[in-house]
């Protein structure tokens, strides 16, 4: 494939490219209420087969459908993506209608746009428009495409084991999002924190009670309020000793990283994006390796009691508390839950609390000098620029099924520019459509017919 002039061909059909990404934007997929779900999964499994002239079906496990497809032939590659996305309150902070993806200076404003349906969108054009210019797709490429990542993933793991026999052999999987955290500075990501997440439920009457009463009463926010105590310290950070259970110290070829990882995700950029008034470290180094290297505890979520205006005298009949926990190598999830319950049991509070762990999956890691990483520098350098290595995001992806389930090694990366994830006025830039849609197709190109 003469890339250069593949380059060229998709550049010349940039307004097209754009208007079906903003097309797709505007099909809502939130996975938490169901809304737009089935149709955004039946679209995508209808273009694999309609336009990229592929086979794929919807696969249900109980949840949201798992779209898979398969195009070509050759040595085998796997797309993976997400088609589902975050709910969009608060309405009255987007600038634009965040299911109206309107252009706004340069970018597409969208919920979905940068976390993760544009780069989807974005790299399932540049597969078909490498088919029309090449006669046939780079490779054996499967698509895996979840509705549920917002979620935790439930249904990957069955989706994972029931296509294992399909998806075992492929030299490499890609997942596509905009990485240029730092405009012209693409980051290569090879890996992700593991996650665990949890529901905490305090109930102790039926009904709020009179606060004079609160000498004799058990308060059930002041339960969860002994828990979250033990577990951070505003200023200091994660408290327990065992949140380190299995934790291996970050070896000097991976602390060599932090200084591509400050060049690609300085964090002075999310203070910005998001308004941050204070942090808890200020050495720039050094929080860069606490937030990247180390594991963490943290509180999504505290409802209990009354919080309108004037006053209201009570002792909240229940409580809640969402909690996180995000992992690195080695730990496993099953024993950070163990202790935490052990935790709870010894503050006498075990009778009080129900628990419920929703999400739990364990981290991942592709190599430094993995053949999938040096692909995607290749690629990187015949657009010009010059990726950084990120060894491992701080936030969570099932990226373990493809790592430790099936051995593939998988890159997370993409050309262009975006953010505010999860928040009002989620964004791309215009130019993340086209570079995407070449990137894509040129890196499966790479690994699997170079």
């Amino acid at each position: 494939m003469n890339t250069g002039r593949f380059l060229e061909e998709v550049k010349s059909e940039e307004p097209r490219l754009i208007e079906e990404v903003r097309e797709f934007l505007r099909m809502p997929s939130i996975s938490a209420t169901g809304e737009g779900i089935e149709e955004t999964a039946r679209f995508l499994r209808d273009f694999i087969v309609d336009r990229l002239g592929g086979e794929a079906e919807l696969r249900r496990y109980g949840g949201h459908p798992v779209v898979y497809g398969r195009i070509g032939s050759g040595e085998k590659g796997i797309y993976y993506g997400m088609y589902d996305v975050q709910p969009v309150e608060p309405l009255d902070e987007w600038i634009a209608p965040p299911f109206e993806a309107r252009i706004i200076d340069d970018r597409i404003i969208a919920r979905g746009a940068f976390n993760t349906k544009g780069a989807l969108m974005s790299s399932l054009l540049g597969l078909e428009k490498y088919i029309e210019t090449c006669g046939e797709p780079p490779g054996e490429i499967h698509f895996i495409i979840e509705g549920e990542e917002e979620l935790g993933s439930p249904s990957m793991p069955k989706a994972v084991e029931d296509l294992r026999d399909v998806l075992s052999g492929a030299e490499t999987a890609l997942f596509t999002i905009p990485s240029e955290f730092r405009r012209g500075v693409p980051s290569i990501i090879l890996g992700n924190k593991g996650i665990i997440y949890i529901d905490l439920y305090v109930k102790t009457s039926r009904y709020d009670i009179h606060s004079s009463y609160s000498r004799g009463i058990i308060n059930p926010a002041a339960v969860l309020a002994r828990i979250a105590s033990e577990l951070i310290d505003p200023l200091g950070g994660p408290k327990p000793e065992w949140l380190y259970k299995g934790f291996r110290e970050p070896t000097d070829e991976e602390l060599a990283t932090i200084d591509e990882i400050m060049e690609a995700l300085p964090p002075e950029r999310v203070i910005e994006e998001y308004g941050v008034e204070r942090i808890r470290i200020a050495d720039r180094r050094r929080l860069v390796e606490e937030i990247f290297f180390h594991p963490t505890v943290n509180i999504d979520g505290f409802c209990s009691g009354y919080c309108g205006e004037g006053t209201k005298t009570i002792i909240p009949h229940d409580a809640r508390m969402k909690i996180d926990f995000r992992l690195v190598p080695e730990m496993r999830p099953e024993e950070i839950v163990e202790a935490f319950k052990e935790m709870i049991r010894n503050l006498g509070l075990e009778e009080l609390v129900e628990i419920d762990v929703r999400d739990m999956y364990p981290w991942s890691q592709t190599p430094l000098d993995s053949p999938s990483t040096k692909a995607a520098e290749e690629v990187y350098r015949e657009m010009g620029l010059t990726p950084k290595r990120v060894l491992r995001l701080p936030g969570s992806a099932p990226m373990y099924l493809f790592t430790q389930v099936l051995g593939v090694d998988i890159v997370s990366t993409g050309p262009g520019n975006g953010g505010r994830a999860h928040a009002p006025n989620e964004y791309i830039t215009l130019d993340t459509v086209w570079k995407t849609a070449f990137y894509t197709p040129t890196y499966f190109h790479r690994v699997l017919r170079a």
